[in-house]
């Protein structure tokens, strides 16, 4: 019992150490937005978060739901929210929760529930939001200090005398936090200024009184997520909009504001706080744990200003603080000609070099000349002497330069032009289309092709000829020209076509002799059918002789002798099927057919021997192009050998199992498996072998027969031993299914 116990807990851990495995592998993440995606700020912040967690893993899955609570920021909307996020990720968590932007983690923070043990990581939270909520253990991220003393710092150094400030915000939440923020940095400032806070104002009274600013004045623009009249807004826009209307600078503690019309501000980019939260998702991925880790502020904050902007309002670059940047700055003439005059310069120093190496390379291209035309001479030989001719074609000129060789090679006289055209004029009419198409192809690829073709010669012979092509690309990387080798393979056809026929010769003798093995099963065959027809029609002609014949019986006794002629003919034309001999031809098979008329030949042999045949063949209908005769040869012969390998064994254990079964590759799969002695160690390996047999009267040609002809039809053989005992033999051939209707 104690055992058992343990096996169960074994068992249990390594399922639980897999499932860790596996989400390890494939971590799962969910961005949550707490705006819409036109907010500029948080898709900015997770693009950048995104795109570093994809780095660190390529199998990182990464979801997004944005929230969009600045534009509904009503308990019902997001009591609704929460229920949509249950539902879709209660049944599968992620592993880790981004929250993105300040609605995001207080929503997190509310409704904890809906990921409690799931570590959570928030971006672009403020020191005041983040004290204010207090999270749980097990969330952390990146705590925002936008610094408007630091904006406001940069807005006097620009504009000295200014004495009026505008600042602006919302009347939504993070517009109320804002606006505490703001008041209390201006009240360090003292007198400083005369400071006008236009808060919750509705929309048009708020455009109302920024007209009205003075010149000198500073406008800094904090957000406006919703106005005085409840109207939600992206607060880039706004403060674009707002840029645009105002008549005196404008600046504000957002990077999404830079490029919009603001002046700028002490600003740290969106882009920098999603690396630095995707920093500190990625320890946590590794196995850091939450509760452990601090929140972190993010170092990437700058001055950051539009010198457009500042130049719509004549504030000085000088004026800024050191270590600023400059955004939209067009470049200097230095900036924009540097390249120009650095090679002008060049220019004129190296002309002197140039002219002298001019003379030296000269000399050598002319001894290189000398040099290169020996070396073609060379080569023009020894190609000649090969029986090859080589050419080159140009496509700009349409000119086609070859070797005295090649006239010999087409039958062409020495006063003939050797051009595209002559040399197609000699091609075969049906071959015409692939020389054509073999020249064009070679100026698209370098890669070399060939293409073999017949050339008549003027004495009406016939000469092959492979024409091999590539072309060459220019420095522009355009294929310009071409160029290759005609090669005289008559000699190499002549002996590949009495190959062909040789091959089809033994072939059609290792049929005759398959056949005449099967001589005796064959008459027997046969005999049935015809003594069945004797029977039949002895026994009409005895009624026929009565004084009142009955008409059924006749007739029951002629539909008889019509079947068994039906089956006797259908022997005889399996028969003559196998014995055809002529070309290979190609047609679409039927493998599960082939496959019961293979089995139907050998009916009779397998009765003599005392072997049963079963089949488990797929319900499918697999086709092949292929040559029937043939493949009907290699499975006979196949299951010939089966047979023969059984002769040894027990009359009850005499089986043979053929079956077929589609594979995933596209192709059909027929074993045949006997129980038989299998294959010795001394065979395996060897039974392809042409002449080696392990049959007393074997030629050996049998397997190395099929295995040609198989891959012939582009498929694969393999002879493998069973573990049950026997053989098996494993035919692959490509093929499709077809639709039935």
């Amino acid at each position: 019992m104690t055992t058992t116990r343990s096996a169960l807990w074994s068992i249990g851990l390594l399922f639980l150490l897999a499932g860790e495995t596996c989400a390890a592998e494939h971590p799962r993440v969910l961005m949550l937005h707490g705006f819409n995606y036109s907010f500029p700020a948080t898709s900015l912040i997770a693009d950048a978060a995104r795109k570093r967690l994809v780095e660190h893993s390529k199998s990182v899955e990464i979801d997004a739901e944005f929230l969009d609570l600045a534009r509904n920021p009503d308990e019902p909307h997001e009591l609704r929210t929460a229920a949509f996020i249950r539902d879709k990720y209660g049944k599968n968590p992620p592993d880790l929760v981004m929250a993105l932007g300040s609605a995001a983690l207080p929503f997190v923070v509310k409704h904890r529930d809906l990921f409690p043990k799931v570590p959570v990581v928030f971006a672009s939270i403020s020191p005041q939001t983040y004290a204010a909520l207090r999270p749980p253990p097990g969330i952390t991220g990146i705590v925002t200090a936008f610094d408007l003393a630091k904006t406001l710092s940069l807005a006097e150094r620009l504009q000295p005398e200014a004495r009026r400030l505008y600042v602006i915000a919302g009347s939504g939440e993070a517009d109320r936090r804002w606006q505490l923020s703001a008041r209390k940095v201006i009240e360090q400032q003292g007198s400083k200024f005369e400071t006008t806070f236009l808060f919750e104002l509705p929309f048009a009274e708020l455009f109302a009184e920024l007209s009205k600013v003075p010149k000198d004045a500073i406008v800094i623009v904090l957000t406006v997520f919703v106005d005085g009249d409840g109207k939600t807004f992206v607060p880039a826009q706004i403060a674009a909009d707002l840029a645009r209307l105002s008549p005196a600078p404008v600046y504000g503690p957002y990077d999404t504001f830079i490029g919009g019309g603001a002046v700028g501000g002490f600003v740290e980019t969106f882009e920098s706080i999603g690396n630095a939260a995707a920093e500190m998702a990625i320890e946590i991925m590794k196995g850091a744990d939450p509760a452990t880790l601090a929140p972190r502020t993010n170092p990437a904050q700058h001055y950051r200003v539009d010198y457009r902007a500042m130049e719509r309002w004549n504030l000085k670059e000088g004026d800024l603080p050191p270590g600023t940047v400059v955004l939209f700055k067009p470049p200097t003439i230095w900036d924009e000609h540097r390249g120009t005059v650095l090679a002008a310069l060049s220019v004129l120093g190296l002309q002197t070099a140039f002219l002298g190496a001019l003379l030296i390379q000269w000399r050598r291209r002319q001894r290189a000349e000398q040099l290169l035309k020996v070396s073609d001479d060379r080569m023009t030989f020894a190609a000649a002497a090969a029986n090859i001719g080589l050419w080159q074609f140009d496509r700009d000129t349409d000119k086609l330069w070859v070797t005295e060789h090649c006239r010999t090679l087409f039958g062409l006289p020495r006063n003939t032009p050797f051009s595209r055209e002559a040399l197609l004029a000699t091609v075969h009419p049906d071959d015409f289309e692939i020389a054509n198409s073999a020249i064009r192809r070679s100026i698209r690829t370098e890669r070399s092709a060939a293409s073999d073709v017949r050339i008549v010669l003027p004495d009406g012979k016939l000469r092959w000829i492979r024409m091999r092509a590539r072309s060459y690309a220019e420095r522009d990387g355009e294929p310009k020209q071409s160029g290759g080798i005609f090669v005289d393979i008559t000699d190499q056809k002549s002996a590949e076509a009495e190959t062909a026929l040789q091959r089809l010769e033994i072939e059609h003798l290792m049929r005759v002799s398959v056949l005449g093995a099967l001589s005796g099963s064959i008459a027997h065959e046969i005999n049935q059918p015809l003594t069945a027809i004797l029977s039949n029609a002895q026994a009409a002609l005895h009624l026929l002789g009565q004084k009142s014949p009955d008409l059924k019986e006749i007739r029951d006794a002629l539909h008889d002798i019509v079947h068994e002629d039906n089956r006797a003919g259908a022997v005889i034309q399996r028969l003559r099927h196998l014995l055809k001999k002529g070309e290979r031809k190609l047609e679409s098979v039927n493998i599960n057919d082939l496959v019961r008329s293979t089995a139907a030949l050998l009916h009779s042999e397998l009765i003599g021997r005392e072997i049963s045949i079963r089949f488990d063949l797929e319900n499918r209908l697999f086709l092949t192009t292929g040559d029937s005769v043939q493949l009907q040869q290699v499975l006979l012969n196949l299951v010939m050998n089966g047979m023969d390998a059984m002769a040894a064994t027990p009359v009850d254990q005499r089986h043979i199992l053929i079956s077929t079964r589609g594979m995933e590759s596209g192709s059909v799969e027929v074993c045949i498996k006997d129980r038989g002695h299998g294959i010795r160690a001394l065979e395996n390996g060897r039974l392809f072998e042409p002449f080696y047999t392990t049959k007393e009267h074997g030629l050996g040609l049998g397997l190395a027969i099929c295995l040609a002809i198989v891959e012939a039809h582009g498929g694969r053989l393999t002879l493998l031993n069973d573990a049950s005992g026997g053989a098996i033999a494993m035919l692959s051939l490509p093929s499709w299914e077809a639709t039935t209707s």
